[in-house]
Order: structure tokens, then sequence, then C-alpha cells
């Protein structure tokens, strides 16, 4: 091999991993978009959680649970 063809083979050696860095750091990049994005989700999801939990439970107090009596009144009812 001589030394013309070695050096050329290690300039397209050199560019092999340029391009391979390129993609490598453009799929890093996608994923921490993708993070922020489910980050961003995760936190909507939780203050929802919180809201419906809090709704229920302010739901079960003013409601109460029914007791006996007011399933036998409800059962004389016509």
């Amino acid at each position: 091999m001589t030394v013309t063809r070695a050096l050329e083979a290690t300039r397209k050696e050199a560019e092999r991993w340029r391009h391979r860095e390129k993609r490598l750091l453009e799929a890093m990049r996608n994923v921490d978009e993708e993070r922020h994005r489910l980050d961003d989700e995760l936190v909507k999801v939780e203050q929802q959680l919180t809201y419906y939990d809090s709704l229920t439970r302010d739901m079960k107090r003013e409601l109460g649970r029914p007791g006996l009596s007011s399933l036998l009144s409800s059962l004389r009812r016509p």
C-alpha cells in the first residue's frame, strides 16, 4: 500500500466517523426532545390525577356513604 492510498483510506475512515458522529448527535437531540415532551406530559397527568383525587374525595364527603336507612327508604318510594 502506498502512502497516498493509506492517506486516502485514513481520510475516508475519518469521514465515516464524522458522519456517524452527526447521526448520533441528531439521535441524542431527538431523545432529549422526546424526554422533555414526556416530562411535560407527565406533569399534566399528575395535575389531572391530583384534581380528580380531590374531586372524588369532595364528592364522597358531600354525598356520604349511603347507609342502610337511605337504601330502605329509597326502596319504599313508589
